[in-house]
């Protein structure tokens, strides 16, 4: 009796633990690794209602404005920058960050930064930040979704980002 016990219980332990594995290898894992290098944002494009929206992104500037900003990411040390060129409505700007990928628990990931000064310490003495949504990344590729709102109504703004190089320069 005490044998059928045993392998019972053996039994329910293997196959539980088989079941947990399997749901959780489903969710795809980013690595910092994967952001590596240099990106551009090659497009920007609204989400949600139809209808002229201003967004001001990341308490810096107009979407229009990271159109063909460079980003520079060093995964070892979260340490990156991004730069946005100079037009007719945009100031030049070179912009230092720490930056993290954050797990919120529902099987999406966030892009996470703050702003830092030449030392890596943050800007804000509040120490604020920045979260996005990651809706798709690979190792020549990322589609971020930055929620904000234009008149009280909230919508998207979905920023495409294409890798230029493995090579990376504070």
């Amino acid at each position: 009796m005490k044998k059928i016990t045993y392998l019972i219980l053996t039994l329910l332990f293997i196959s539980c633990g088989s079941t947990s594995s399997n749901s959780s290898s489903s969710v795809p894992k980013y690595s910092k690794k994967t952001l590596k290098g240099t990106w551009e944002v090659t497009n920007i494009r609204f989400v949600g209602e139809k209808g002229l929206y201003k967004a001001n992104l990341f308490d810096l500037a107009d979407s229009p404005c990271f159109k063909g900003s460079k980003w520079v990411f060093i995964p070892n040390n979260g340490s990156g920058k991004f730069d946005i060129n100079p037009s007719a409505h945009c100031e030049s700007t070179t912009n230092r960050i720490h930056w993290s990928f954050f797990e919120p628990g529902d099987g999406t990931y966030q892009f996470q930064f703050k702003y830092v000064n030449e030392k890596n310490k943050p800007i804000d003495s509040a120490n604020r930040g920045y979260r996005s949504k990651i809706s798709n990344l690979t190792e020549n590729s990322m589609e971020m979704r930055v929620s904000t709102t234009y008149e009280g109504n909230p919508f998207d703004v979905l920023m495409t980002f294409t890798k230029v190089s493995e090579d990376f320069a504070l």
